[in-house]
């Protein structure tokens, strides 16, 4: 076994950012497992079958802070800065598992689907508030607040909070690293800590049908979760529910803004848009990237990594690795089958994935049904500026026929 070639590779440089299709591609074509010697050394995996190999080995590469009393978030390189251990994204099987059987009965297909009039109810209500004006912002109108409104309410999180939280979240994403706009947002993060605390200590006073209360009355591994735990796991839901599906939607509009033709096609074949839903999530996975952490020397694909070795797998890459899916770079919307990445793989495949789907298709299928003509100004939009994390768009102005409703 060897260690591997050594690149200067960094996902976050202005450089991989001005075009990280094609670093994707270089390095997925020429050598898909590589050594980055950038923050203190990481390995890069960009094909779908080393990103399967990774994500589906916890006992090898795990999730957990490693080693376990240094305090930093491991999903990321570099590492998050201190704070909370997050349930359950930095707790590997068995003991994951507890926290999943908790939130499986809440996010199950059937759960999901009985949640779709809540889901019509407030993309119309979001619609419903531009569509005389004939333009918008499809981003900070629709696609940002329609998944904070549902998550939150489904919480039982305090709805007269759900703009500032979905901005806030959004802000986090959309603006770089100490712009002002990024700041604000993580000062809107801490407000939202607290008032998920208060939210917990008031349901557990009086109880209402709802997320939180469900929580409280919980256990895993026969001990009640804590108020900490609750708040901790809101957060990674409130997280996962907005705007991840802000940046798929937004997405998947400026794709059908550049391909009139595929628009029409949905439009005139709204069956279509189903099956499309898994194609905009191959081509514009929300989290571009996530990481883990050695805990025992073994080989990736040939390469030997050894404890406390980071691993950064991209599932954009592997969504585009042509030995899995033919034509990767077209979009077929029927492609089948469509086994991509972005949800994730192995134990820790996001629990909410039935969920984001409905929200998508609400939300896509309500645009192109009441604004069939949109047109976004591409002048003035600009990707999120950390491609290597996320993707998605900071803010998407638009016009179209105005209706009555």
């Amino acid at each position: 076994m060897n260690r591997g070639p050594v690149i200067d590779f960094d996902h976050h440089s202005q450089e991989f950012n001005a075009d990280p299709d094609s670093a994707w591609t270089k390095l997925r074509e020429s050598c898909p497992v590589v050594w980055s010697s950038h923050y203190n050394g990481f390995w890069v995996v960009t094909d779908y079958e080393g990103n399967h190999e990774v994500l589906k080995h916890p006992e090898i590469f795990t999730s957990e802070r490693w080693p376990k009393d240094d305090g930093y978030g491991t999903s990321f390189i570099p590492k998050t800065t201190p704070g909370e251990k997050t349930l359950p994204l930095e707790v590997d099987p068995p003991d994951h598992i507890g926290v999943r059987q908790l939130l499986n009965p809440l996010l199950s297909p059937n759960a999901s689907k009985a949640m779709r009039p809540r889901i019509a109810h407030w993309t119309t209500r979001h619609i419903d508030a531009v569509i005389e004006r004939g333009e918008c912002d499809l981003v900070y109108d629709i696609t940002s607040p329609v998944p904070a409104h549902i998550t939150l309410e489904w919480l039982g999180f305090p709805l007269e909070h759900a703009d500032e939280t979905s901005t806030a979240f959004h802000d986090m994403l959309g603006a770089a690293p100490g712009t002002e706009v990024s700041n604000r947002g993580f000062e809107a993060v801490l407000l939202i800590f607290e008032l998920l605390r208060q939210s917990v200590v008031a349901r557990r006073a009086e109880p209402r049908d709802d997320v939180i209360t469900y929580l409280i009355g919980c256990e895993v591994d026969g001990k009640p979760m804590s108020d900490d735990d609750i708040v901790n796991l809101c957060i990674v839901l409130v997280g996962g529910g907005v705007d991840t599906t802000t940046s798929l939607t937004s997405s998947a509009l400026v794709h059908l803004n550049r391909d009139r033709t595929l628009r029409q096609r949905l439009i005139d074949n709204p069956e279509l848009q189903g099956p499309a839903t898994e194609e905009f999530l191959r081509m514009h996975p929300p989290l571009a990237t996530i990481a883990r952490t050695v805990r025992q020397e073994s080989e990736l694909r040939g390469c030997t990594v050894r404890p406390g070795d980071r691993v950064l797998v991209s599932r954009h890459s592997a969504n585009y690795d042509a030995k899995q899916f033919e034509n990767p770079q077209e979009f077929i919307p029927d492609r089948f089958p469509n086994r991509h990445g972005s949800f994730g793989l192995g134990p820790h495949r996001c629990v909410g994935s039935h969920l984001a789907r409905l929200m998508f298709q609400e939300m896509l299928g309500q645009i192109l049904g009441r604004m069939p003509d949109y047109e976004i100004d591409e002048s003035s939009i600009d990707p999120y500026p950390d491609r290597g994390f996320a993707q998605g768009w900071v803010s998407l102005p638009a016009r179209f026929t105005p209706s009555g409703g």
